[in-house]
Order: structure tokens, then sequence, then C-alpha cells
């Protein structure tokens, strides 16, 4: 689907994971969405036999994923990077940093109309690229770009989930109400 925007993402950690289920913390702004680039892995492999392809095949990688906002408060980035604020309200960079898994969602403008609302399940970020730069006649910003991967969910195999708020087989439209309360899943049903 053709998209022309990007906004209110969000992420929740992931608090406890095992082969038999993924649960989430609470789902929190990320900050002002510039870009989200997800770029998937594949990787290919021939069997050739008598001069010729006989069979083909291939292999999904992590996901590479891209997170660019006008800018990071530090609890969003001690959160998604595994920082710590210290009492006197700075944050540091250090060796024993361990960013953990987070699910990545929001959504994006159409050019159909209407928004497609996403979820990533399980990505891990690496600090932020940073760049900063004297001031020159035409202003110019630097602005936070983290870098990760998604993986599968251990339990189901699930990397993302997207619906468009326009799709008229979505019986029960109260899940886009519900969106940024909770990391949706593929089996969301609303509670009474």
């Amino acid at each position: 689907m053709a998209v022309k925007g990007l906004k209110d993402l969000h992420y929740a950690v992931i608090t406890e994971e095992d082969k038999e289920k993924t649960i989430y913390g609470e789902v929190k702004p990320f900050g002002p969405a510039m870009a989200l680039n997800l770029q998937p892995s594949i990787n290919r492999g021939n069997l050739r036999a008598d001069d010729a392809v006989l069979f083909s095949d291939s292999a999904k990688g992590p996901i590479t994923v891209a997170v660019n906002t006008a800018y990071l408060e530090k609890e969003v980035e001690a959160d998604v990077l595994g920082k710590t604020i210290h009492p006197n309200g700075g944050i540091s960079d250090n060796v024993e940093d361990d960013a953990p898994y987070i699910a990545i969602g929001g959504k994006a403008l159409t050019a159909r109309g209407g928004y497609e609302y996403f979820w990533i399940y399980r990505v891990k970020l690496a600090p932020a690229e940073e760049s900063k730069e004297t001031l020159q006649e035409t202003p110019s910003y630097q602005t936070p770009n983290l870098t990760g991967e998604a993986i599968p969910r251990l339990h189901d195999g699930e990397e993302k989930f997207k619906a468009w708020d326009q799709d008229s087989t979505i019986a029960d439209k109260s899940i886009f109400d519900k969106w940024f309360d909770e990391v949706i899943d593929k089996d969301w049903v609303a509670t009474p």
C-alpha cells in the first residue's frame, strides 16, 4: 500500500518471553516520527544440475530497522537502549548497557485515505548515530537515528502485524481505538 506519512510512533518493552508467551510492558510514545525503514533480508540459494537451475529456495533473515525521530526524551532513550538515568538528571552510556527487546508501533497515512496501523513485535536497537555541526546560514538539523534488527517472537514466530482502518473486512473497528493502549496481536479481540 502506498503511504505518504508517518506518525504516532510508540514502543513497549518486552518484560517476559519464552517458547510459550511474550509479555509486553506499558505502551509509551517513542518521539515525533520522522522515518521508519524496515529492510527484510532474504537469503537465496539455487541447486544447479544438468546445466540449469533445478531448485531454488529462500530463507528469511533478520529485518534491518532504522528509526528516526525529531528527538528522544531521556526516559525513552533509557528504556529502548538500556541506559541509566542518574540522580543528578543526566543519562550515560556505559559498557554494561543492554538494550531490551521492544515492540514498535505506529500509523502511516495512505495514498488511498485512512491509516495503516502497524506493530513490529520484537526489535533490538543500538545507540543512535550522533552528528553535531556548527550553525550555518541555512539551518540544518541533526536528529537521532536508531538502528537495529527485528527478529521473530520466540513463542509463535510472528514478526509484525498491520491493519488498514478503511478495510471493510475488519468487523471490529475498535481495534484502532486500542492500538496504542496495548501491543495488538494477530488474535486480538475486544474485551467486554
